[in-house]
């Protein structure tokens, strides 16, 4: 993976290191319009995530290969659930939102 991401508008394209420091960005003239502190967010939010998508593919890999939990905890690599609560954040959705079934009630 390499650390590229957009925005689920479209409007910002990042690129970061596994540790979530951007390399490149690249913003459509839309989101220049978005209150600084939106655009700063969205822009955090996607660093972060491309970091966190990287580190969870590093440990899914090193768990592959046989090694142990203390290695990975040395390696401070995040987990599926940190990743799933960045991308929560990042897309809008809840996780304690969503339904515990489809069925309703009738």
């Amino acid at each position: 993976m390499d650390g590229s991401l957009r925005s689920p508008s479209g409007g910002i394209q990042v690129r970061a290191t596994a540790r979530g420091l951007p390399i490149a960005l690249k913003l459509e003239p839309r989101e220049l319009s978005k209150a600084p502190m939106d655009l700063a967010r969205d822009i955090l939010l996607l660093c972060q995530l491309a970091a966190r998508r990287n580190q969870v593919a590093q440990r899914r890999e090193l768990i592959a290969k046989g090694y142990g939990p203390a290695v990975l905890r040395s390696l401070d690599l995040s987990t599926e659930e940190e990743l799933a609560r960045v991308e929560a954040e990042l897309f809008g959705e809840e996780s304690d939102s969503l339904p515990d079934t489809w069925m309703k009630s009738v």
